[in-house]
């Protein structure tokens, strides 16, 4: 404890006080008549009593403080987290394996309680903390529990990372990529069989989500074979109670791979659900993997796709190639005028740089904006930036200078007007940069932004390609030029065009997609999987088609049973959302209602909740995995029945040891209570024995 005065010349001051207690002292008692009727011994108590009193006093105004220093131990923390997913109970007995699971975790909680401090999670689709797994997950994300681990204990005394799984993960990133970050051992535990067992497996389904009607449309069917050679199998794909291909397959080897490419014909518009199996000899520890299934949308009729630009681009030969692989999309392009006067047979027009400096193409741009045929501009050096904020589309560009940056895209998370799936999601922030206007952008609410600006290495706000339905009409925007370079890109690291491919589908879909151009819009995906809530979205328009949200919006969801199901969707700005949350496996059917004045508008559709089977297609253990976890960081992988020596290995490891800090303590002697009542208690004895010994 160190006492320090906040007053300087603090010394001078002390000194000072010193004198005037002892002259205040000595004026009191040494000139009093009845002092020197008092023993000597009672005058210096007397004496004493009253200057310890003013000292004590006058001390106070140096505003003395306190400060202490407190050692503090922290003991290490030992992170432990259990995959908390359905693989580990997909095959064997699964009483026996959550017992074996509950038997490491007692005993890691038991042993290490008493000199760690211990943190349990459980993670699977989502990371989350405490110890009460059930394994009902449906997906396994290692990386996810890196990084939330990483994110929440970076400025912890983490002595370790204990991670019991079977290492199969099937979302999110390479865990022996991400754990490179963590700098802290990782010790694994291994749950699971890794033994090679017969099993067939309906590994992948790759399939268009919509087809029309009358066409063909292909699909590509992959299976994986363990120990089943030369042991025929038959693939059978069936819609309804209709079976609509058969084809037998002969594994040749007891590692055995195989793609089966069939082509389907579209039948009537609507969902349409297909179920895949493979007809086995029998035997096999897992059949859940035997079974998937997908869903087609069939639409009525192809999708006319203009495409109008001044001058030729590369960006118009991307778009163009990637719809022109695809049957559903029939694809006009026009690079000069004269440009096409009939518009009406088209579904979307891309502009692409259009109204330009040249005035090219305004008349034309006038006359789309009269219809409400979806638009897509592409706004590049050639965009004459004042024509285009003047279409009236809420968009505004506020150019700060003629050049141009570079920027790279960010994903939205927030984004809902359709999916991507993981792969293009983990390849969009790292495509090259696009040249977009130097300046601000400012959208209207009814566009949702997909990607963000990432500008020199600076995650922005600005918008780099936006999505909606402003004033009834389906409108797109890409805020740049240069998205061949992403479609190279995606060729030359995966050497492939699939995830650039899907991106520009994706989009050209939506916009082309035409909804009904009434006063009550409902927008619904076609597929849900069981592990994700049904989302539906609703525009209610007044006769100004103006976006109202003042009516109630009902609706009826019916399943393939005939079962209803009523709800009221809530307000979300100037539209409206339904959260319906998880709903079965199946076919679903709805119809909407609202009141707009006194005019009564229905809507209907129809979705397909589908199972995700993920956790069950692959079933062995991948320790592999595991060892690189701890490989990569000083740890080591255990078996679930070396528990015990993952102890004695944690307690043997001195870099887990506990901190040691002092933590400083600063009081003022003013706020001390104790302080006050000492001094009262000074001055109190001394007033009670001048009164005792008669001293007044």
């Amino acid at each position: 404890m160190e006492v320090l005065l906040g007053t300087e010349n603090w010394f001078l001051y002390l000194l000072v006080y010193l004198f005037i207690s002892v002259i205040i002292t000595l004026l009191v008692y040494f000139r009093s008549k009845d002092i020197k009727e008092l023993p000597n011994w009672q005058v210096r108590l007397l004496f004493l009593l009253r200057f310890i009193g003013i000292f004590f006093l006058t001390f106070l105004l140096l505003t003395p403080i306190i400060k202490t220093l407190k050692n503090h131990v922290d003991n290490p923390v030992i992170i432990t987290a259990v995959d908390n997913s359905g693989s580990i109970f997909s095959v064997g007995d699964s009483t026996e394996a959550k017992e074996n699971i509950q038997t490491v975790t007692d005993l890691l909680n038991n042993e290490l309680d008493k000199n760690y401090n211990i943190i349990n999670y459980l993670f699977g689709e989502k990371t989350v903390s405490g110890n009460s797994y059930n394994f009902n997950d449906k997906k396994s994300d290692y990386s996810d529990l890196i990084n939330t681990v990483y994110n929440n204990h970076f400025n912890q005394n983490i002595g370790a990372l204990i991670v019991i799984g079977d290492g199969i993960y099937n979302i999110g990133s390479n865990p022996a990529t991400s754990v490179q970050k963590l700098n802290f051992p990782v010790y694994c535990i291994g749950i699971g069989d890794t033994s090679i067992v017969k099993d067939a497996a309906v590994t992948e389904i790759k399939a268009n989500r919509n087809a029309f009607t009358g066409n063909m449309f292909p699909v590509e069917i992959n299976m994986q074979f363990d120990k089943m050679a030369n042991q025929p199998v038959v693939l059978e794909v069936s819609t309804g109670n209709e079976l609509i291909y058969s084809n037998r397959i002969l594994p040749l080897t007891d590692d055995f791979f195989t793609t089966s490419e069939l082509t389907l014909e579209a039948g009537t518009p609507g969902l349409h659900r297909y179920f895949v199996r493979l007809q086995t000899p029998g035997q096999e520890r897992n059949t859940n993997n035997n079974r998937s299934e997908f869903v087609v949308q069939v639409l009525e009729n192809k999708q006319k796709i203009l495409i109008l630009s001044e001058g030729p681009h590369p960006d118009l030969g991307a778009i163009k190639n990637t719809l022109e692989l695809q049957p559903n999309y029939e694809v006009s392009l026009f690079t000069r005028e004269p440009y096409p006067d009939n518009l009406e047979d088209f579904n979307l027009i891309i502009l692409n740089q259009l109204p330009s400096v040249a005035s090219a193409g305004k008349d034309l741009i006038f006359k789309t904006l009269e219809s409400k045929i979806p638009l897509l501009y592409i706004i590049g050096s050639k965009t004459f930036i004042p024509q285009f904020n003047q279409l009236n589309q809420g968009i505004e560009i506020i150019v700060q200078a003629r050049n141009s940056e570079e920027a790279q895209p960010v994903l939205n998370n927030n984004f809902e007007l359709f999916k991507m799936d993981d792969e293009l999601m983990e390849m969009v922030e790292r495509f090259p940069p696009l040249q977009v206007p130097f300046g601000e952008i400012n959208l209207p609410s009814s566009l949702h932004t997909l990607f963000y600006q990432n500008l020199n290495n600076i995650k922005t706000f600005r918008p780099l390609i936006a999505l909606g339905n402003p004033e009834g009409r389906k409108t797109g925007v890409i805020f740049g030029e240069g998205i061949w370079r992403w479609r190279l890109y995606n060729y030359y690291f995966n050497e492939s065009h699939d995830q650039f491919s899907e991106l520009i589908t994706s989009i050209i879909q939506y916009l082309s997609l035409r909804e009904n151009e009434d006063n009550f819009i409902i927008k619904s995906q076609p597929v849900y999987y069981d592990t994700d809530p049904v989302v539906l979205h609703g525009e209610v328009y007044n006769d100004a088609f103006e976006l109202i949200t003042d009516p109630e919006v009902n609706i009826e969801l019916t399943d393939e049973n005939g079962k209803n199901f009523r709800y009221i969707f809530d307000n979300e700005g100037n539209y409206y959302k339904l959260d319906a949350g998880k709903l079965p496996v199946g076919n679903y059917s709805y119809s909407a209602e609202v009141t707009i004045g006194e005019e009564e508008f229905t809507e209907s559709g129809e979705f397909s909740v589908v199972p995700l089977q993920i956790e069950n297609t692959k079933t062995r253990a991948n320790f592999n995995v595991l060892y690189q976890m701890a490989n990569l960081t000083g740890g080591e992988l255990f078996y679930s029945d070396e528990a015990e020596k993952l102890v004695e290995k944690i307690r043997n490891n001195n870099n887990i040891k506990p901190t040691h800090y002092f933590q400083a303590s600063i009081t003022e002697l003013l706020n001390l209570k104790w302080l006050f009542f000492v001094i009262l208690i000074v001055l109190g004895v001394e007033w009670f024995l001048r009164k005792y010994w008669g001293i007044y």
